[in-house]
């Protein structure tokens, strides 16, 4: 019978289990009503000790109503070879564009003091959106191929969401809404910088 190995996985007690899974799945919002309940009420000190050990932090935003986790700075800095809870890849200039002009979409949204939090675009807004700063293409037809291809990534990485329509027939007017957790990724203090350099950067 072979030996039990001394360092052996951590494993989510069964109280808080379901929602570390979740939280490993992608963000917790607050909608999410009975996780949200769960996390900010019962668990979040247990689940931050037992995250801090895999060397992720669990970032908790009240005044956005979402949670996430992230790689610790001291993960990142040292060599204890942890696997990343998300692979980084450089954005694209197209993803880049589109992720700072949701961005600064997100912060009108927030200055009009709408009752919703999160706007709801077509994708011809998008394109009407982008059309200034996405590069030359030779056709409309690329053009929106291009497009839609980008709002594809977007939405892959959890900052768009489609919006279920039944008076939308068009294939070419889906509905998104931006997810706010785009914040987190893009702070206020540099969206101008950003909006800046891309402005440079399509002259």
């Amino acid at each position: 019978m072979m030996d039990q190995p001394e360092n052996t996985p951590l494993t989510a007690p069964d109280h808080f289990a379901p929602l570390a899974i979740k939280l490993l799945q992608g963000v917790v919002y607050e909608e999410d009503t009975q996780w949200w309940q769960d996390l900010i009420k019962v668990h979040e000190l247990p689940l931050r000790r037992y995250f801090i050990q895999l060397g992720l932090q669990l970032v908790v935003d009240r005044n956005e109503g979402f949670a996430f986790l992230r790689q610790t700075r001291e993960a990142q800095d040292t060599d204890m070879q942890l696997p990343r809870l998300m692979r980084r890849h450089p954005l694209t200039f197209d993803q880049s564009i589109l992720c700072v002009l949701l961005r600064e979409r997100l912060e009108e949204h927030t200055v009009r003091d709408t009752a919703s939090r999160e706007p709801i675009m077509s994708l011809r807004e998008l394109s009407d959106m982008v059309e200034l700063f996405f590069r030359e293409r030779d056709t409309q037809k690329r053009f929106l191929k291009d497009l839609k291809k980008t709002v594809g990534e977007i939405k892959g990485m959890g900052f768009l969401e489609t919006v279920d329509s039944k008076t939308t027939h068009s294939e070419d007017e889906p509905r998104y809404r931006v997810r706010r957790i785009l914040k987190a990724f893009i702070d206020t203090d540099s969206l101008q910088s950003l909006l800046k350099n891309i402005s440079t950067a399509t002259v």
